[in-house]
């Protein structure tokens, strides 16, 4: 009588070892996917807030503003009170949550229109269309 060897063969484990980095490669790509997506959608919630603070702004400042309107940087509406800085940042009021970058060059501009204050900021909002 023979005695069966019991293990997996060299060929039964690199079929394991492969089929487990293909569920890897595709856990991870789908991991970074939804992660890219959150950070959009962070962007264009922020971009809404800054507006909001911008309409806010122009409100309070409703007899100095006309139809041309005026700009402002994001700092200057930090500086003035109506948008809160993001914390622990040097140098900077604004952060861009895709990067990590300075969004303070971004300006905002404030106008009248039908005795009410419109804001609109300066940026390419594409990505935020659904």
């Amino acid at each position: 009588m023979k005695k069966k060897k019991s293990g997996f063969t060299l060929i039964e484990l690199l079929a394991v070892i492969a089929i487990l980095g293909i569920l890897a490669t595709i856990a991870t790509t789908s991991a970074i996917g939804v992660s890219l997506k959150l950070k959009q959608k962070m962007y264009c919630e922020k971009l809404d807030f800054i507006e909001n603070a911008a309409k806010q702004y122009g409100s309070d400042m409703l007899d100095s503003l006309n139809t041309t309107g005026i700009t402002l940087s994001l700092g200057e509406l930090v500086n003035r009170g109506k948008l809160k800085a993001d914390q622990n940042v040097a140098g900077s009021y604004i952060i861009d949550p895709r990067d990590n970058s300075s969004m303070d060059h971004i300006t905002v501009r404030i106008y009248l229109k039908n005795k009410r204050a419109y804001a609109h900021v300066n940026v390419d909002r594409t990505i935020c269309e659904r």
